[in-house]
């Protein structure tokens, strides 16, 4: 049994130490993937940012603030949180979808750069902040990912200016003495393909060449990992000598002194550095199925529920039972609410621990309080090996004592 990249006798005295549900996230596998991008990256001026809705636990985002990463911050929560963490502004990319004069405010104050992806945002970033500087997201008008709802760039997408409306841009640019320093385009999400990365790359690359006052060129990130053991990981010879090789040509021709490449990943970093620990409590069979029922749903694991995602499930408990087939499903009360249809598993009883691999991304930052279920806890493995409960699991009358609080209510 696999449990990559855990050993499997120390998730069950995790679960034994910290109870179910839990989050495990795994310092060492975090370093290594940041380590695998950044040999790639050798001989261009590239800067790697995090893009932190994938998973912002302090502790990982300490990692990639050591590491030297800067990030993407999507909200003013996120963008706050990791100013606090000690990032460096000038690190700081700021890509609110759909933002506000506030958020705008807010962003102009903490000193960091503006991501803007929509006409009307730039002509108000110009009117209130004449002669700024400012990003601009583009839409190559490619779009990829694992689902339909991931896909980010194509004309059904609501992310970034289309990219025959940049003469547009370049006019509001004038009209405010707007300093277009950045370009930046983010087309999806799991992409496993460099055919596809590269050609959302060219499109991005040829409009970079239009404007020679450019800081940076970001060419997003939506680098994928295997979830099934049918996949093939990103291929990162491949991408090195197509994607980075082109890139490096690019910045030499490119008229801009010290031009930087910046590349955004947050799955890829961290997917693979979590696992969801959870008991199992029914086995149910009507007949036709057998349902496993964990202590957990998709208010802590929604990626099964929102995009048909594949998760391996691990029983901890009993390896090398001979397998059955189940329907694995949650706590909530949803019929959306599953981990796994027809999956083979080793035998299943009550009681029996099973872990969910790759969730260290789009996992707890994914978690909701539907039903008024509690959120789990949450524990980090340092690089020595040891394990740290960082986010004790609320409990039930814990939670609705913060409830009614906030209603003004004891």
């Amino acid at each position: 049994m696999s449990t990559r990249p855990f050993h499997p006798d120390l998730l069950k005295q995790i679960a034994a130490e910290h109870g179910t549900p839990v989050f495990v996230y795994d310092e060492t596998t975090v370093k290594t993937r940041i380590d695998d991008l950044a040999r790639c990256l050798t001989g261009i001026p590239a800067r790697l940012l995090y893009a932190m809705k994938a998973n912002h636990c302090p502790p990982l985002l300490n990692v990639m603030r050591s590491a030297g990463l800067g990030i993407d911050a999507v909200s003013p929560g996120e963008l706050d949180l990791c100013l606090r963490l000690g990032f460096d502004p000038a690190n700081i990319l700021y890509s609110a979808n759909n933002m506000t004069d506030e958020e705008m405010h807010h962003a102009v104050k903490a000193g960091v750069a503006m991501n803007i992806g929509e006409l009307s945002r730039l002509e108000r970033l110009g009117q209130m902040y004449n002669g700024s500087d400012v990003c601009i997201r583009i839409n190559p008008q490619i779009g990829a990912g694992h689902h339909a709802h991931v896909v980010t760039g194509g004309d059904k997408s609501k992310f970034g200016i289309p990219i025959e409306q940049m003469d547009r841009v370049r006019e509001i640019a004038a009209a405010h003495d707007l300093r277009i320093i950045g370009l930046h385009q983010h087309i999806g999400s799991g992409i496993l393909r460099t055919d596809v990365l590269w050609d959302a790359a060219t499109v991005i690359l040829e409009t970079a060449r239009t404007l020679p006052d450019l800081r940076f060129v970001n060419v997003g990130g939506g680098l994928g990992v295997p979830y099934r053991d049918d996949e093939a990981p990103l291929d990162l010879e491949t991408f090195e000598s197509t994607i980075v090789a082109s890139i490096r040509q690019f910045v030499d021709s490119h008229p801009s002194a010290d031009l930087e490449i910046r590349f955004e990943p947050g799955r890829y970093f961290t997917a693979e550095s979590g696992v969801l620990l959870s008991r199992v409590n029914t086995i149910k069979s009507t007949g036709k199925r057998t349902f496993a029922g964990l202590d957990t749903g998709m208010g802590h694991l929604l990626r099964p529920a929102l995009y048909n995602a594949w998760h391996t499930i691990c029983n901890l408990s009993r390896p090398d039972a001979p397998p059955e087939t189940y329907d694995v499903v949650g706590n909530i009360c949803e019929s959306a609410d599953f981990f796994a249809r027809d999956r083979d598993i080793p035998k299943l009883s009550e009681g029996d621990i099973v872990a969910i691999l790759d969730t260290g991304a789009y996992g707890m930052s994914l978690s909701s309080t539907y039903n008024m279920r509690p959120l789990p806890a949450e524990v980090w493995i340092h690089g020595d090996g040891t394990v740290e409960l960082i986010r004790p699991r609320q409990t039930a009358s814990g939670f609705v004592t913060a409830y009614l609080s906030a209603y003004g209510r004891h």
